[in-house]
């Protein structure tokens, strides 16, 4: 504790002593910071996952380099624009999350593999209809 009575808890908070200075929970920007540090990372990952699946899906299509591959393209570019945008929800989820101090250590790995998967199976809705344009 601190020797003066009238000093601020945050004081008292970063006081070595201070029993409370391991359970004060850290400003909301420092937490935020943190999160979506950590997420960037991985966004390499999210970014070959979803590359390498939609080439693999696209790969007859723009072989044959006529106006269905033309389409494919802005339909991939279209798409990867959207899965970037996506790509936020994981972090922002995390941070609301530990903030209201549901803090483990799964939960990070839980959102990005089920984002991951969703926007995987969004892309293949995409491209269905460029992909298969006879079938709808």
């Amino acid at each position: 504790m601190s020797e003066n009575p009238y000093s601020s808890p945050i004081a008292e908070a970063n006081h070595p002593e201070s029993i409370e200075a391991t359970s004060v929970a850290l400003p909301f920007g420092t937490l935020a910071k943190r999160v979506f540090l950590a997420w960037e990372r991985l966004r390499i990952v999210y970014l070959l996952i979803l590359g390498i699946f939609t080439l693999l899906l696209c790969a007859p299509s723009l072989a044959n380099f006529g106006a269905t591959a033309w389409r494919t393209m802005v339909v991939m570019v279209k798409g990867a624009i959207f899965a970037n945008l996506c790509y936020f929800a994981g972090p922002a989820s995390e941070t609301y999350l530990r903030w209201l101090g549901y803090d483990r250590p799964w939960v990070r790995w839980f959102l990005f593999g089920a984002g991951t998967l969703f926007t995987a199976a969004l892309a293949l809705m995409a491209l269905s209809t460029t992909l298969l344009p006879d079938q709808m």
